[in-house]
């Protein structure tokens, strides 16, 4: 089998995997609070990447490290907290929808603070057409009784963090870091950071929950499969097919969670939830219509 297939595999692989982590997320926010579900997650992701890469990581200066804590904050703790957030208050379907819309925030942060790309036509046309994508996913959602404006807003928030993180991860790419490493050091970061959201909301880890093989098997996936594997699998696939071939597969995230929702969660789809879907996928391919202007997707 060539490379280039196995690279194009890799990547389908992810964004299955990455797609339907709302659906196990969803699952365990009946049983564990959001900040609880990510302090899980992310220690086992550090863990195995340990074992995977037990060296030392360490940075030239301290200027460099706040460039990882600045990572890890924003695209770590409260890229997922505000995530996690979001999935107690409205649908699956509609969070994943809307956080794949992220690039746009890329882009925009990029354009500003990093000064390497910059906003186009297309990329206008799309956005309009993705918000408006948006607007018809909320306008359904109002609609469910499971469903709060809260839960739009918390999404946007995440997709804000996002595009802070993409700025802080291109600016430590850019230092010559890179690796299994990075990505350990980042998520490191993320977890502590993490740590006082246990006490200000008075979580409980409920161990208890964990015997059940249904939330046990959810947080393996995420810690596992969704947090270690597929970033090492997407970077092999970065490495060897480029971030334009790579970001493609990010636009089938919001169909495979969509569908993953009507199977697994017994969420609705009506003509809104589907013509939402349409536009925000038709807005995000549009975005990247220029090849040279294309938003990258970021080894980490």
């Amino acid at each position: 089998m060539k490379k280039e297939v196995l690279c194009h595999i890799f990547c389908l692989f992810c964004v299955i995997v990455w797609g339907t982590t709302f659906i196990s997320t969803k699952v365990l926010l009946e049983s564990f609070h959001p900040v609880v579900i990510l302090i899980y997650r992310l220690v086992i992701c550090v863990t195995l990447l340990f074992i995977i890469y037990p060296r030392i990581f360490k940075t030239v200066t301290f200027k460099h490290e706040l460039l990882f804590i600045g990572a890890g904050a924003s695209g770590v703790t409260f890229y997922f907290l505000f995530e996690n957030m979001a999935l107690s208050y409205t649908n699956a379907s509609d969070v994943g929808i809307i956080v794949s819309a992220a690039p746009f925030f890329t882009l925009i942060f990029c354009t500003i603070f990093l000064k390497t790309d910059r906003i186009t036509l297309w990329f206008i046309i799309g956005f309009i057409l993705a918000m408006a994508g948006i607007i018809l996913i909320s306008i359904n959602g109002s609609n469910n009784l499971n469903a709060n404006p809260i839960g739009y807003l918390l999404a946007l928030l995440a997709m804000v963090m996002w595009g802070f993180y993409s700025v802080f991860v291109k600016k430590i790419g850019d230092l010559g870091y890179k690796g299994i490493g990075v990505t350990r050091k980042i998520m490191y970061y993320g977890l502590i950071l993490l740590i006082p959201f246990f006490f200000i909301f008075k979580c409980d880890f409920n161990f208890q929950a964990l015997a059940d093989f249904k939330n046990l098997g959810n947080i393996l996936f995420l810690g596992i499969l969704a947090s270690s594997v597929c970033f090492l699998l997407w970077n092999y696939a970065l490495r060897n097919i480029g971030a334009v071939k790579t970001s493609v597969y990010i636009y089938l995230s919001p169909v495979i969670t969509t569908i993953a929702s009507f199977l697994i969660l017994n969420e609705t789809i009506n003509a809104f939830t589907i013509i939402g879907m349409v536009l925000a996928i038709l807005g995000l391919v549009l975005s990247s219509i220029n090849p040279k202007k294309r938003i990258k997707k970021l080894e980490v």
